[in-house]
């Protein structure tokens, strides 16, 4: 007998484990993975200190991990030295089912496969979009009338189009105010793809928007690209000025960092 949580007392762990306890699941079921550091950021309390919150936070997963809900990844980031906050967590099969029952949505298809530790490139770029999403979180958080409403990840966040294709976007979220939201598709850009497969993806986006496509909230969202520097920012920039259609003002080029405060800013510029 193992020490995994068995589908039968999946429902009555889900009423017995501790709140304190199934805070971290939703934000890993979002974003897939997520460092040590990121969840104390995500975690944070204002009455408690940084060293509290990383306590409470190694206690808490070691308490997931153990019940089978979360398993850390084999790479950690910045290596032995990081710690605990290095580690890289991830929901596994049983973890997804759990976090199901307690937001009262259908259970997911069982997994038999345990998550496996991806290639540094598709690490890297998975932490990228999980850091995107932390920034956002942290940063609406200090600002009045800011609600992230939803934030969905690949695959779950690809849109259909005609012909039985897939839009294929990093993640698409939805910002709201009292009055208004804005929705948008987010391409995390690593540098690593050339400048002609950002022209496409432009193009797809532009394509799928100019002929009545809509989201998932059934309104056209935006498209931003963020990058991890200035000079990768403005070259995006560029590509999408040579493709001159009336409708590009739909893509935005920002850097990671600068993400969260454009996409508040832009809530409450329009």
């Amino acid at each position: 007998m193992t020490n995994l949580i068995q589908r039968a007392r999946l429902v009555p762990a889900a009423r017995a484990l501790p709140a304190r306890h199934t805070t971290p699941l939703p934000h890993l079921a979002r974003v897939r993975l997520l460092t040590g550091a990121q969840l104390d950021r995500l975690l944070a309390n204002p009455t408690t200190t940084s060293e509290t919150t990383a306590r409470d936070r190694r206690r808490t997963m070691t308490r997931l991990v153990s019940l089978g809900l979360v398993t850390t990844l084999e790479r950690r980031i910045g290596g032995a030295r990081a710690g605990s906050a290095g580690h890289i967590y991830t929901l596994t099969p049983t973890g997804h089912r759990y976090v199901a029952i307690i937001q009262g949505q259908p259970c997911p298809p069982r997994r038999s496969r345990p998550p496996s530790t991806p290639g540094a490139l598709f690490l890297g770029h998975m932490l990228a979009i999980s850091e995107v999403y932390v920034q956002l979180v942290t940063t609406s958080r200090d600002c009045d009338d800011v609600q992230l409403i939803k934030f969905t990840t690949e695959p779950a966040c690809w849109q259909p189009t005609r012909g039985g294709q897939f839009l294929k976007p990093d993640a698409y979220l939805r910002l709201a105010t009292a009055t208004h939201a804005d929705c948008w598709w987010l391409e995390v850009d690593q540098a690593t793809e050339s400048l002609p497969r950002i022209t496409r993806k432009c193009r797809d986006y532009l394509d799928y928007l100019t002929h009545s496509g809509e989201g998932p909230d059934q309104v056209p969202p935006r498209i931003l690209f963020t990058a991890p520097d200035e000079p990768r920012t403005q070259a995006i920039k560029q590509v999408i000025k040579k493709m001159s259609t009336q409708e590009v003002d739909f893509i935005n080029v920002t850097t990671h960092t600068n993400a969260p405060t454009f996409l508040i800013n832009q809530l409450f510029t329009e």
